[in-house]
């Protein structure tokens, strides 16, 4: 995280950060207080002058603000919340198991003991790599399920060439009034314009026989087409250079 000062000095003519100053901090810390900068950023609506919403740039910088603006009482308000993917085994062992951020930092077992002495747990129940879902049951994503599908996809709109991370929505591959399961196989993060775009455009998704997302034209041709192989010689180059 990065501070930099500005012209916004106090009447001593001194700001309260060093110009060009960098503060760092540990990656649980950091996405503490990313995500409750964030979260006032989203709450933030738009210019009444205007009624356009200033860039989220900008919504981040008054959201920071704000946090600090707080008197820090959580009796009312509810802490920042942070996502911790944590193995069975990282909360009961010492060495075994994996925890990550969700930004996908690796964080010490030990940590993630300390995050879940008040924290809400969820456990998700897998068949070796395989998330089980809740398949027919609801439409609707669970939060946990939501959680995993950010997760997976980086918290980023996967459609070729898109990297949106913000507004993002999950979308059916195969739509519930389809017979479609709300399951994580089944479910791709996409943003609202491509969602949209999805949808009324009539594209479809598939799945590659490695399990990557396919994203698929109406007349069925791959989104981007294929790269097209090389050709003989230059192939035959390739393959007698050196290592």
């Amino acid at each position: 995280m990065r501070l930099t000062g500005c012209g916004r000095c106090g009447s001593n003519g001194l700001s309260t950060v060093p110009r060009g100053g960098t503060v760092q901090l540990p990656h649980v810390e950091l996405e503490i207080v990313e995500t409750a900068i964030r979260d006032r950023a989203d709450k933030i609506g738009p210019d009444p002058q205007t009624g356009l919403f200033n860039p989220y740039s900008a919504r981040m910088a008054d959201g920071l603000v704000e946090v600090c603006a707080t008197t820090g009482d959580q009796t009312t308000v509810s802490p920042p919340q942070i996502v911790v993917h944590a193995d069975l085994d990282a909360l009961t062992t010492i060495d075994s198991g994996v925890t990550e951020l969700g930004s996908g930092a690796l964080v010490p077992n030990e940590t993630a003991r300390r995050l879940s002495c008040d924290c809400v747990v969820e456990t998700i129940i897998a068949d070796g790599p395989q998330i089980i879902g809740v398949g027919r049951n609801s439409r609707t994503v669970p939060g946990w399920l939501r959680r995993l599908v950010y997760h997976r996809d980086g918290g980023t709109c996967v459609f070729p060439g898109c990297g949106n991370t913000n507004w993002l929505q999950v979308h059916h591959i195969v739509h519930w009034s389809k017979d479609g399961t709300t399951d994580l196989d089944n479910l791709i993060l996409l943003c609202g314009f491509h969602h949209r775009f999805v949808h009324e455009e009539g594209w479809s998704i598939t799945t590659s026989t490695g399990g990557a997302f396919q994203f698929r034209k109406p007349d069925w041709t791959l989104y981007p087409p294929p790269k097209p192989d090389l050709h003989p010689r230059l192939a035959a180059l390739v393959d007698t250079r050196p290592m």
